[in-house]
């Protein structure tokens, strides 16, 4: 039985069990196609999504293979015009020290 529930901010979502998304997958791909998204459970507990994809027309051709292959993910929504890249959240990177000591731990463990 499709029910919607309600996850963050108030956003109603659809929702499946794998039994009745086998059993009426072309339903909830419609449902996909006009840009809903579908929560699939197990047993009452989510294990994945269905979300639309977003058009990939005004992506190079080999952007368009990676996001095929699923490499890569298009944005949900473009950016707005000015608005700016997020600043990576520290500007001093990995130290030599600190790269040296997990490459030791790594080698510990085999």
């Amino acid at each position: 039985m499709t029910k919607l529930v309600t996850l963050r901010y108030n956003v109603s979502m659809r929702t499946a069990k794998i039994s009745e998304l086998k059993a009426k997958l072309s339903a909830h791909i419609e449902y996909v196609k006009r840009g809903n998204d579908v929560l699939i459970l197990d047993r009452n507990t989510p294990v994945a999504r269905l979300s639309p994809v977003a058009s990939t027309d005004d992506y190079d051709e080999r952007t368009r293979r990676l996001i095929a292959k699923g490499i890569l993910s298009p944005p949900r929504e473009p950016r707005k015009p000015g608005e700016k890249l997020p600043r990576p959240v520290s500007t001093t990177g990995v130290t030599r020290e600190l790269m040296e000591q997990i490459w030791r731990e790594e080698r510990e463990d085999r």
